[in-house]
């Protein structure tokens, strides 16, 4: 009988420490099997409309931009291979960082707070969050206190510093230990920066979802709000992504004054469910408006696959 010969592989192009790491990252549990969520609720969270946002994506682009990251649930659905996050809350951004850079860190602190949760601690540890200097206590507290104060709002007085009174759950969900190892893994890559809109790159072939404090709505996520100057500058700021061959799709309230700033774009209405309000009585459906600067619809969702 002949000896079989034998079988030659192809030298691997990775050190052997490189190896190991990724086969234990491949077995670790409830990081790459599931599949993340916005770990913040946050005003105008786009859960309720991801389906239609993502039907409405351009087929192909560069690189995915998010302006106004919020809850960023459509950057979850996508999961876009190239991307450029940015929002103007401070305290919101450094705990994106901290979640994708130092999320064991975060859950341990989270850890504490959810063994400590009680009112005379939550007020205490509202007057932290403008106090503290690293990012995953900031991040471990603003997720704390989104998650036990008075319907899941952030809002800020005039000075920046936090001021929304507790909420009346009994327990509230503060550590979700597994979405929040999935957010780390979905961000990994992610360009992730603190500035306002208008200080974004434009590039020409990139996607920019835009989702602003909608007009003649709550707004004082910052401090600064967000009223019609603001939106005027929105609009202009579109002009000039559209100018440059960008892609922009913009989600606002329907209200004549933004039918008139985005005139002569694609303008379209979707029914949206509103979970976090100002007050209790403010949630449930609204109609709100998708503004594009392209047409067509997409015929199955978003791959995130960058073009």
């Amino acid at each position: 009988m002949t000896p079989r010969p034998p079988k030659i592989h192809a030298p691997l192009e990775y050190e052997f420490d490189e190896v190991l790491e990724a086969i234990a990252d491949e077995f670790k549990p409830g990081i790459k099997s599931a599949t993340a969520r916005p770990f913040v609720k946050w005003a105008g969270g786009k859960r309720s409309i991801v389906p239609e946002l993502l039907a409405r994506m351009p087929e192909t682009y560069k690189t995915y931009c998010e302006l106004f990251l919020g809850g960023a649930a459509l950057y979850y659905a996508v999961r876009p291979q190239q991307s450029y996050l940015s929002d103007i809350n401070f305290p919101l951004v450094l705990t994106y960082l901290a979640v994708r850079d130092k999320v064991d860190e975060l859950i341990a602190e989270l850890k504490i707070h959810a063994t400590k949760h009680n009112k005379d601690y939550y007020y205490k540890q509202r007057i932290r969050l403008s106090q503290e200097h690293t990012a995953s206590k900031i991040g471990a507290l603003l997720i704390y206190l989104n998650k036990s104060c008075y319907n899941g709002l952030y809002r800020v007085n005039k000075s920046g510093e936090y001021n929304v009174p507790m909420g009346s759950y009994t327990d509230p969900a503060i550590l979700d230990e597994e979405n929040l190892r999935a957010a780390s893994q979905a961000l990994k890559g992610a360009e992730i920066h603190q500035h306002p809109f208008s200080q974004a790159p434009i590039r020409e072939g990139n996607f920019y979802y835009l989702d602003p404090p909608y007009h003649k709505t709550f707004s004082s996520y910052d401090g600064s709000g967000f009223g019609d100057k603001d939106h005027q500058g929105l609009a202009q700021f579109c002009k000039r992504l559209d100018t440059a061959g960008a892609h922009f799709m913009l989600s606002n309230s329907d209200t004549p004054f933004i039918r008139k700033l985005y005139a002569g774009y694609n303008i379209e209405q979707v029914q949206a469910g509103r979970f976090v309000s100002c007050k209790g009585t403010g949630r449930g459906k609204e109609t709100e408006l998708i503004i594009r600067n392209y047409h067509g619809r997409r015929e199955s969702p978003a791959d995130g696959q960058s073009a």
